[in-house]
């Protein structure tokens, strides 16, 4: 479409008597046949995209939440040798000390990557941008955000506790439970702890006195003392062996009857 060919369509539609609120539905999209000059435009738009590369990321910062973002980035894949040769590790730590100088870094062998944490998220922002696809000894790089390390004892109000561990002694149903019946909560069980501390006490073969002779009182101590078993080992095993041993029963003999009298 020329220039000319517009010129009479806006002619024609200021012509046509169209209410305002009708004219507002109607658009007119013009579409140039000059491609060589688009051509010119996108290359001058490019060489102005990268003179103004370090402009263009400023203003890309703007729109985005830098404080959100993580301050740890994965690099992968790299070469091979970059784990064994020291000489290539300094050289790829240079690469982001540009960034940051600060970084730590941490060689992942057995995923074949590396993480490195920067001090600040825009650091790690940096760097990303600018050597991601990165061509390093033959390998060209990819740069990834790393999801943050959390440590949960360190905010422990953060999460959902877990309930105390209170044992519930509940009444179990009976088989048929009469109407309102509810479940209720037993109460815990009895523990004498006097008697646990005197059983506790005791020693085997060992006087104890059960009860102490209190000072001005005509009242005597109890003292038990333990019986010397004079009974023979021996002799006590056979007693038991005794006990145990089933005793034959003695079947009685039938007696006659009347049919077997008379034929004798």
């Amino acid at each position: 479409m020329t220039d000319h060919n517009l010129d009479q369509i806006t002619h024609g539609l200021k012509s046509v008597q169209l209410d305002d609120e009708d004219a507002s539905k109607y658009f007119i999209n013009y579409i140039s046949d000059d491609l060589d000059a688009l051509g010119d435009d996108d290359n001058n738009n490019n060489d102005n995209n990268n003179n103004n590369e370090h402009d263009q990321i400023d203003d890309t910062n703007d729109d985005i939440d830098i404080s959100s973002l993580p301050s740890s980035l994965i690099i992968t894949p790299v070469p091979q040798e970059l784990f064994t040769n020291q000489q290539m590790k300094d050289e790829f730590e240079q690469l982001f000390r540009v960034y940051d100088s600060q970084i730590t870094v941490l060689y992942l062998k057995f995923f074949q990557r590396v993480r490195i944490t920067f001090t600040s998220s825009h650091n790690a922002l940096q760097a990303r941008l600018h050597l991601h696809e990165h061509l390093f000894y033959g390998t060209r790089i990819k740069t990834y955000f790393a999801c943050p390390i959390i440590f949960r004892g360190s905010n422990p109000g953060t999460y959902l506790c877990p309930p105390e561990p209170e044992k519930l002694f509940l009444i179990s149903p009976p088989a048929s439970p009469p109407v309102g019946w509810e479940q209720k909560v037993e109460d815990p069980p009895i523990v004498d702890l006097n008697l646990l501390a005197a059983i506790a006490q005791l020693e085997p073969n060992q006087s104890h006195e059960l009860h102490s002779r209190e000072y001005g009182s005509n009242a005597p101590s109890i003292v038990i003392h333990t019986c010397d078993d004079y009974i023979n080992t021996d002799e006590r095993s056979k007693a038991l062996r005794e006990k145990l041993i089933k005793p034959t029963l003695v079947q009685t003999r039938r007696p006659p009857t009347n049919h077997s009298d008379e034929q004798n």
